[in-house]
């Protein structure tokens, strides 16, 4: 057995912690730091890839890429743990329900295909991307059955998001007026349609103490942990949004044992107490978005005191800042509002620069 991460069991304490609003003794803090010396371990050959869908599909190629990475590149320290993600872009349920992907460098694209709303949206188990992204999980289960590496939760998105996908935007935003009640029904098929779509893949990469991690935000858990989102709210009223996806997050938020909202730009804002107000949310996750001040910045501060009014747990990514940098970002955040609730996702630094960093989190212990 290879082992990246020796601390585990602390680890799952502190984020169940975090999810359910309990006492801890410092935030939480993604961090991996350079390794001086890589592991007694030969490198795996890492085979170019053929094309964008290649990147996306080829478990084995991105395997060698991942091992590497934690062998010889970085090691985990505080609440940072080795994960291997293959996500077929952000929203994969519009290609199990129909849609065809365009495969790009940077992410993937889903071809709207739903004309009208004649057709109920369900489950087809014969769905070619549906068995591919099944074949994926297991493959990376397989090969990494000698690790401690956990095989994550794809995004597989939800609620209106999905529904704009496959649909079109546009059309979707018409629909709001024109076929309100196909639009609620679609939505509730959407939800009854994620737990279908959620529970096998969990089934596949849970780890065997049940825990499970979402891909992108590194967050881990006991039980079923999940990404929520709704990033076509920045084209919503208030109203809309309450009456269409507030009870669909509702839904999930009630069978899911850890769940983080991922909040997107400012436009969004304007939904903040509706998710906040959702009782078994764990957290929120909030991504200041391009051309704005980055996270950290005080004109973020109104929003960070309304999540800790609220007693959920806040997701900070400090990453586009240099070590130091980013250092400094939480520790004005944490002076201002305490340590209680924050997950910070800090850079990759040195092996020095987590050591200070260890060292201070113990000082933001003390502010309450």
């Amino acid at each position: 057995m290879i082992s990246f991460k020796q601390n585990w069991d602390e680890t799952l304490q502190r984020f169940d912690a975090w999810f359910h609003n309990k006492p801890c003794d410092r935030p939480l803090m993604h961090i991996m730091v350079k390794r001086s010396k890589g592991l007694q371990v030969p490198k795996l050959p890492e085979e170019p890839f053929t094309s964008d869908e290649d990147v996306y599909t080829n478990t084995d190629k991105q395997f060698a890429r991942v091992m590497n990475w934690y062998c010889h590149d970085v090691k985990p320290i505080a609440e940072g743990f080795p994960k291997f993600s293959m996500d077929l872009g952000a929203g994969s349920m519009a290609l199990y329900l129909g849609s065809e992907p365009v495969f790009t460098p940077e992410t993937v694209w889903f071809k709207p295909f739903m004309e009208n709303y004649d057709t109920p949206l369900q489950y087809d188990p014969n769905n070619f991307w549906w068995k591919k992204h099944l074949e994926i999980l297991r493959r990376q289960v397989e090969l990494t059955k000698d690790t401690d590496i956990v095989c994550c939760i794809p995004d597989i998105v939800e609620n209106i998001d999905i529904l704009s996908a496959i649909r079109d935007p546009q059309a979707c935003c018409f629909d709001l007026y024109d076929h309100p009640e196909e639009v609620k029904t679609a939505m509730n098929e959407i939800t009854n349609l994620y737990k279908v779509y959620y529970n096998p893949m969990y089934d596949i990469v849970k780890r065997k103490d049940g825990a499970s991690a979402f891909t992108h935000f590194d967050v881990v858990g006991p039980g079923k942990t999940a990404k929520l989102q709704c990033d076509f709210a920045a084209m919503m009223s208030p109203e809309h949004f309450n009456e269409y996806v507030l009870p669909t997050l509702e839904d999930q938020c009630s069978w899911l044992d850890n769940t983080i909202f991922h909040l997107d730009g400012p436009e969004c804002f304007q939904h903040a107490d509706a998710i906040l107000s959702i009782e078994r949310l764990g957290g929120l996750q909030w991504t200041p978005g391009a051309r704005n001040p980055k996270a950290g910045s005080e004109c973020w501060f109104p929003l960070y005191k309304k999540v800790k009014e609220a007693e959920k747990g806040l997701w900070l990514m400090f990453t586009d800042y240099a070590p130091q940098e980013a250092i400094a970002m939480a520790d004005r955040v944490v002076r201002k509002f305490g340590h209680k609730g924050f997950y910070f996702v800090f850079p990759v630094m040195s092996e020095s620069e987590g050591e200070q960093l260890m060292l201070l989190a113990e000082e933001w212990g003390k502010c309450k």
